[in-house]
């Protein structure tokens, strides 16, 4: 799924949204390998992957220039994670 930005019921760019540096960190505030439940990927250097070592479930971040610029997940543990924050933001799940 990818996670989109909106105003309103309007979708949004990535770069129109003013929360985007927030969102992300705070995606990243809660996640970690330390207790053997994530697994960080890093295929490059504007592209991070969490992935669920529970149920493989992803999340995936895609940036520009340290912007996020795309938001994908897939359904599972990793959804289960976005979802507080896909609400707290008015975030669009979109298939």
């Amino acid at each position: 799924m990818e996670i989109k930005p909106r105003n309103g019921d309007t979708p949004i760019s990535w770069a129109d949204f003013n929360e985007a540096d927030r969102l992300s960190q705070l995606i990243w505030d809660g996640l970690s390998e330390t207790d053997g439940a994530w697994h960080y990927m890093n295929f490059s250097k504007d592209m991070s992957i969490w992935e669920s070592s529970l149920d493989g479930s992803s999340i995936t971040m895609i940036y520009q220039d340290e912007h996020l610029t795309q938001l994908l997940v897939t359904p599972g543990i990793a959804y289960d994670y976005l979802l507080p924050l896909i609400q707290k933001f008015q975030l669009t799940a979109t298939p």
